[in-house]
């Protein structure tokens, strides 16, 4: 039983980590790559000491203001270390996970708080500083880092409003009254939480445009490269027509006037019987390339389609059985590309079999199921993530048989997403490989059948 969690779940088991609908489509969702360099990070906190240094010297031999140099210089000076520790021994290209980007702002809010808290507190004017890194968090970072960070610059705010020290000054400081340091107070608290749910609508909205483009560059690829192998397709029917007729009349002539041995005529029977099959695969694509054929607007129970997809490879030594669960058998459109891409699958299936293919249907937490199981050696481990992309496939070159160029479960994949549904490579419970196709909501189905009656 699969729920719609499990769907996503198994969609990391392709390239991708998680499914979007959009436009009764469902694309891959890439997830736009997050995460800051470690290089940023250093040049930003560079130019932070530089400030922090020229505001010192500034206010200590412009002003001649008493700056407490004897701790407010340690201080920049461990953050110079640290950050040319961080230069000097760390890949600065690579990209830092969320946590420990928030490491990092937690330590700049936390340096920052401490030459604050040294120099006046929140009467400091700089204090408005302490409202740029959490800021900076709620436009790249995850929720959960931008809340803890939040909650850390609150409690530093706070703790500067009770600083013991006094704002540099000429002679006595300014006397600060308590209710305007509470008035200060909760300005900052205010502004804080504010600005990081402002720039965390904006980031959040900027990223999901990012991935529907993203998403639109994909689809736009997948329809070129189908589009292109259909001309394909289309130019091979055209061109193969003749030599399979030679090839039949020259079989059927060679059969009829032989009178060698049994096994010889056997394989004669075998290289008719094929290529007859390959002539009838042509006039297939030739019969749906036909202008207002109806056969796309014919409806049928879902059993029947897997059996009509399944047919042609019935007779070919491997038992192909069907396991459809009465909830799942509902009327749905014939659509070519059901047939086409499931044909595909039941192929490559009985391809690897040992023995028997089980093609089955369920209905579960409102998604049609259509698993195609086997019984042979299962899909490669190396490789079960790339499935379903051109040129991928398990198939190697052996005796009596070509290796495959991965372009049937491409087509397969591409056709069934097309029509809003997901292709997941999964084990088989009783071993050999599962190919599952999942359509998230019946529903869907049961309007394309409503509209094409």
């Amino acid at each position: 039983m699969v729920s719609n969690e499990t769907v996503k779940d198994s969609a990391s088991a392709r390239k991708h980590p998680a499914l979007q609908r959009g436009a009764g489509y469902i694309y891959p969702d890439f997830g736009v790559e997050g995460g800051v360099r470690l290089g940023t990070l250093i040049t930003i906190r560079w130019m932070g000491i530089g400030g922090q240094l020229f505001a010192l010297a500034l206010v200590a031999f412009g002003l001649g203001f008493d700056v407490k140099a004897e701790i407010t210089v340690p201080l920049v000076v461990a953050s110079a270390l640290l950050n040319l520790w961080f230069a000097l021994r760390s890949d600065t290209n690579i990209r830092l996970r969320d946590s420990q980007t928030s490491a990092h702002l937690a330590f700049d809010l936390v340096h920052l708080a401490a030459l604050l808290f040294v120099t006046g507190g929140l009467v400091n004017p700089f204090s408005v500083l302490m409202l740029a890194p959490t800021t900076v968090s709620a436009t790249m970072l995850a929720r959960r880092y931008t809340y803890g960070l939040i909650a850390l610059t609150i409690a530093l705010v706070t703790t500067l409003a009770f600083t013991p020290f006094s704002l540099p000054w000429d002679g006595p400081p300014p006397v600060v009254q308590p209710l305007f340091m509470a008035a200060l107070w909760i300005s900052l608290c205010f502004t804080l939480v504010f600005l990081a749910v402002y720039m965390a609508r904006v980031g959040r909205e900027s990223r999901v445009r990012a991935r529907a483009l993203v998403a639109t560059q994909f689809a736009l690829e997948q329809e070129q490269k189908l589009a292109a192998l259909g001309a394909l397709a289309a130019a091979a029917a055209h061109e193969l027509g003749t030599p399979m007729g030679t090839i039949m009349l020259a079989a059927s002539e060679l059969l009829k006037t032989w009178q060698g041995d049994a096994e010889t005529k056997a394989d004669l029977e075998l290289i008719l019987s094929e290529v007859t099959r390959c002539r009838d695969i042509l006039s297939e694509l030739r019969e749906q390339k036909k202008a207002g054929t109806d056969e796309h607007f014919v409806t049928m129970p879902i059993s029947a389609i897997l059996r009509e997809a399944a047919a042609p490879h019935e007779k070919r030594g491997i038992e192909v059985a069907f396991k459809i669960d009465s909830s799942a058998d509902f009327d749905i459109a014939r659509a070519p590309e059901i047939i086409h891409s499931v044909r595909s699958i039941v192929e490559n299936a009985v391809g690897y079999a040992r023995s028997s293919v089980t093609v089955s249907a369920i209905v579960d937490d409102e998604a049609l199921n259509i698993m195609i199981d086997d019984d042979g050696p299962g899909f490669d481990p190396q490789i079960i993530r790339n499935l379903g992309q051109p040129y991928v496939t398990t198939r190697r070159p052996r005796a009596g048989r070509d290796g495959g160029l991965g372009l049937g479960l491409f087509i397969a994949k591409s056709l069934l997403e097309r029509m809003g549904a997901a292709l997941q490579f999964e084990k088989a419970p009783r071993g050999g490989a599962r190919t599952r196709i999942v359509w998230p909501q019946v529903a869907a189905l049961l309007l394309v059948s409503s509209l094409s009656e």
